[in-house]
């Protein structure tokens, strides 16, 4: 396998980085408006990302292994780094452009969904204080005076005697 078949596969996990980072954007302004029907579609797109990804990625360690092999290497790691310093300058120079592309669209991405789920938790607390305010408390289950404070229930007279 030649490194121009690596270098597809790089240019397709970017790709799929971006659509999920504009998906990502997406997700927060629906965050923002309470569309849950929108957000619970967008995490089925979600998914669909993660598989492809995932097939991606292990397409993606073959194609290293099937380089680092070709050139008579054995690397404990099938780093795309270690492919790298294999290649000849061209590809070399197209793999790390693609490398740094994916770092920088990765590194956004991790900061989008840090957003999102900062707006989640927000959601999720505002949700937990209305259904506080709105649902009745619950009756103290003690047995004692309908009046009576619990600081005086202590020091009333007992309907006991001790004593006798």
């Amino acid at each position: 396998m030649s490194a121009k078949q690596l270098i597809a596969l790089l240019e397709k996990h970017v790709k799929l980085h971006k659509g999920l980072l504009e998906l990502a954007n997406k997700k927060t302004e629906v965050l923002k408006k309470g569309d849950m029907e929108a957000l619970s579609e967008m995490m089925k797109e979600e998914q669909k990302y993660i598989a492809a990804m995932k097939q991606i990625e292990k397409e993606r360690i073959l194609a290293v292994e099937k380089i680092i092999s070709a050139l008579g290497h054995t690397q404990a790691e099938l780093t795309l780094t270690a492919c790298m310093e294999l290649v000849e300058e061209p590809e070399r120079r197209a793999l790390e452009r693609l490398r740094d592309n994916l770092v920088a669209v990765i590194a956004e991405l991790r900061n989008i969904n840090e957003l999102n789920q900062q707006l989640l938790q927000q959601s999720l607390q505002f949700v937990h204080m209305m259904l506080g305010m709105i649902m009745p408390q619950p009756p103290e289950v003690n047995y004692k005076k309908p009046n009576m404070s619990p600081v005086s229930y202590g020091s009333s007279p007992s309907l006991f005697d001790s004593k006798a």
